[in-house]
């Protein structure tokens, strides 16, 4: 009979296991990277109430992603690959009249918990998202140009189950509901034609859809401590402007280290997947023998795989407060391109049990 130690590392490689071989994210659009901290925010919130029941908690969560650059698959491109210059190239699906430079995402999530009893958790999660997003373009007049929407994203209500326990460990599954709360109107002035215009999905601030965020994870506790984790997001129908964004997936890895009674430190490794949007909205394309002005509004450019590695540190600088951050790093990125890849990633999160 296997012990528990021998039955975790199993469950940990079989996961692993799992996800690498469906994988083969991608840039995000803001209502997917403010997915992406929910079992985070979840985490921070739960594990200082394990002692009693009945209790609330809030989080509060800074999050920043940046995009810089161009990959094609795992292969780079430069600026000058994918603008497309009259007279000088032909036009193809790779190159394009307009391209994004640098994309900021900016995500404030304010999460609200309550303990239920020892097994059973729940939360809404609200998020504000904020993007900026630089381009160059050789239309006349938009040489150089800044495009910035903000607002609230999709609300999320969740719960969490403690359904079983081991020797030294907890599985959990969390399910929920993201409810189309995030704008999918959000317009700009583009050089697409004379005044504002509909803003690619990038710049969107919902799915638009009814969504299904579930997790299943395993929190090994004792000497060693670390969190395997395999979540997914599912899309429901198609939203008003008759797309959806991609299903998501991905794999979650995390280990922790107390170094004193108040401070720890922390890293992981996340594995995700993501699919294209399907669908498309129809106020993005121009009258041509190619509808897509920029690669942001084709939506077979979006998704692919990542890994990102990150580490950070947990502080419970005062009782009951606990203070956060993190930053993390694409390690491998293969994307459905050409397709703005990430750069860095980073996240601050304050707690606080009620």
């Amino acid at each position: 009979m296997q012990s528990p130690k021998n039955n975790s590392l199993v469950v940990g490689l079989a996961f692993s296991s799992l996800v690498f071989t469906t994988c083969t994210t991608a840039q995000t659009t803001p209502s997917e990277f403010a997915e992406l901290s929910l079992q985070d925010l979840f985490q921070l919130s739960t594990d200082e109430q394990t002692e009693s029941a009945n209790k609330w908690s809030w989080t509060l969560q800074l999050r920043s992603v940046e995009y810089d650059g161009y990959l094609d698959g795992s292969d780079k491109l430069s600026l000058d690959e994918v603008l497309f210059v009259p007279g000088s190239e032909n036009r193809t699906n790779k190159n394009f009249p307009v391209v994004p430079t640098v994309i900021t995402q900016d995500v404030t999530l304010f999460g609200l918990n309550y303990q239920i009893n020892q097994e059973w958790h729940a939360q809404v999660r609200i998020p504000y998202i904020q993007q900026a997003t630089d381009h160059i373009s050789i239309v006349p007049g938009y040489d150089e140009f800044l495009i910035k929407s903000s607002g609230v994203g999709d609300i999320v209500l969740s719960a969490r189950c403690q359904f079983s326990t081991t020797t030294n460990g907890q599985w959990w599954l969390t399910a929920g509901l993201s409810l189309p709360t995030g704008s999918i109107d959000e317009r700009g002035d583009t050089p697409r034609a004379p005044g504002d215009q509909q803003l690619p999905y990038t710049m969107q601030l919902g799915s638009g859809t009814y969504d299904l965020p579930v997790e299943l994870q395993y929190h090994h506790l004792g000497k060693l401590d670390y969190t395997i984790a395999l979540s997914a997001t599912f899309r429901t129908g198609q939203n008003d402007r008759d797309y959806r964004l991609g299903n998501r997936y991905a794999l979650h890895a995390k280990f922790n280290w107390s170094v004193s009674d108040t401070v720890g430190t922390f890293w992981g490794t996340d594995v995700i997947y993501s699919d294209s949007i399907k669908g498309r909205d129809e106020e993005l394309l121009v009258p041509q023998t190619f509808p897509y002005p920029a690669s942001i509004t084709n939506p077979d450019l979006y998704g692919g795989s990542k890994v990102i590695v990150r580490a950070g540190f947990n502080w419970s600088f005062v009782e009951e407060y606990q203070l956060a951050f993190e930053y993390g790093k694409p390690l491998y990125q293969n994307l459905n391109g050409p397709q703005p890849r990430e750069r860095w990633r980073t996240g601050l999160t304050l707690s606080k049990s009620l």
